[in-house]
C-alpha cells in the first residue's frame, strides 16, 4: 500500500510581507530581526521557508508584528488572514450573537485574542 504524501501548504500571507520587506534595498535581515525582537536566523529561515517550529505558534508571536510594522494590517489568527485595524475593532467590539454561528465563533475568538485591547497583557512568549 502506498503512503499518501503530505501536500505542502502555502505560506501565510504575513511571511510574504516579511519576504517583501527583506527584499527592499538597504534592508538587512538583522535590522528586521531587531524590529521584530527575534533572531536573525529565525528571519532567514522564515524567508527561506525552512523554519521548523509549528507555524501556529510562530504566527501567534510574529505575524501581528510583521503585519503592523510592514503592511499596516493586523493578523487575525481566527480568520488566518490580514485585516485592517478598523475591521479588527469591529470584530472585537461586536456584541455576542446567537443567530449566526460564524459570527459567534469570531466573537469567541476575539475574546481570547492577544490583539484585543482588553487582552493586551497576555502575550505568547514561548513561540520563538
Amino acid at each position: 500500500m502506498r503512503q499518501a504524501s503530505l501536500m505542502s501548504l502555502p505560506d501565510p500571507s504575513w511571511v510574504d510581507v516579511l519576504r517583501a520587506e527583506a527584499e527592499k534595498p538597504g534592508r538587512s535581515k538583522q535590522a528586521i530581526a531587531n524590529e521584530l525582537d527575534i533572531s536573525r536566523t529565525a528571519v532567514s529561515l522564515l524567508i527561506a521557508g525552512k523554519y521548523t517550529a509549528r507555524m501556529d505558534k510562530v504566527s501567534a508571536k510574529i505575524a501581528p508584528k510583521v503585519m503592523a510594522l510592514y503592511s499596516h494590517q493586523l493578523w487575525c489568527p481566527h480568520l488566518r488572514a490580514s485585516i485592517g485595524p478598523s475591521v479588527c475593532a469591529s470584530h472585537h467590539t461586536a456584541p455576542m450573537t446567537m443567530s449566526d454561528p460564524d459570527k459567534l465563533k469570531q466573537w469567541a475568538a476575539c475574546r481570547g485574542c492577544s490583539q484585543n485591547p482588553e487582552n493586551q497583557q497576555s502575550e505568547v512568549n514561548d513561540a520563538v
